[in-house]
């Protein structure tokens, strides 16, 4: 069992760019799992991720926003921030979930 996760950020040229990578990997016939999108938040804007998973019909498996937290380097951000353990966990779970699509031939 196998597939790819693909990450873009919020901006149009990085959607651009997931966008292309999916178009590749189906070629390749390797089921894609889902989007997820990095980086989300005031500085660069949200809601790429889920509008190329809409639009290439796949699952939208989270987005991680860019927190504060991150800049703490003392351990890391999921053991400082419930909220990125949150992020986190809803993406491992979202990715669990489409791996058994893929296992189950529902992909």
């Amino acid at each position: 069992m196998d597939g790819f996760v693909v990450v873009t950020t919020p901006q149009d040229l990085a959607r651009i760019d997931a966008k292309r990578s999916i178009n590749m990997i189906r070629t390749l016939q390797v089921d894609v799992l889902g989007v997820v999108e990095n980086l989300a938040g005031d500085n660069f804007g949200s809601g790429a991720g889920e509008e190329l998973a809409r639009e290439m019909d796949l699952n939208f498996l989270g987005r991680l926003e860019m927190r504060a937290e991150y800049r703490d380097t003392s351990k890391p951000a999921v053991l400082n921030s419930d909220a990125v353990l949150s992020e986190y966990r809803h993406i491992a779970e979202q990715t669990l979930a489409a791996l058994k699509r893929v296992e189950a031939g529902v992909a």
